[in-house]
């Protein structure tokens, strides 16, 4: 590897902790369809692995928060700090405006689990902001 392709270990730390809780997602996730959709799996321990996505999936604003704090440079800093802003201002508002919507009008209702999504998308729509803005989505060199 050169050095112009070699990732900072912050951001290293970052693509692992992301890549170890997407696992963990992706398997709970197929879990709980196989053996409490098809299987029938109840009681406590049916609880316990339908809140296993979840909680794979909150580790992700940890992971992003970690990256923060572990960063060495704060122009970086600055850029993740600015995805986190966009990401939850633009999450929290849709969230707001929907739930307005569901209680006033006959609106479909959106299952909570996609909030946590509508956030990280937000996290892409921040990268955007940050290159149009300051000229640079964070790329690590």
């Amino acid at each position: 590897m050169t050095n112009t392709t070699k990732l900072k270990p912050e951001k290293r730390r970052y693509l692992v902790r992301i890549v170890l809780a997407m696992a963990l997602y992706l398997g709970s996730l197929f879990a709980a369809e196989i053996l409490i959709e098809d299987k029938g799996m109840t009681g406590w321990p049916a609880y316990l692995l339908a809140a296993l996505p979840g909680l794979a999936f909150a580790s992700i604003f940890w992971i992003f928060a970690r990256l923060v704090v572990e960063e060495r440079d704060e122009f970086f800093r600055l850029l993740y700090i600015r995805q986190l802003m966009v990401a939850t201002g633009l999450t929290l508002t849709a969230a707001a405006v929907w739930g307005f919507l569901e209680t006033y009008l006959p609106v479909e209702h959106i299952r909570a689990f996609w909030w946590p999504t509508i956030w990280c998308f937000g996290l892409g729509i921040g990268a955007i902001y940050n290159k149009l803005t300051l000229g640079t989505y964070g790329e690590c060199a």
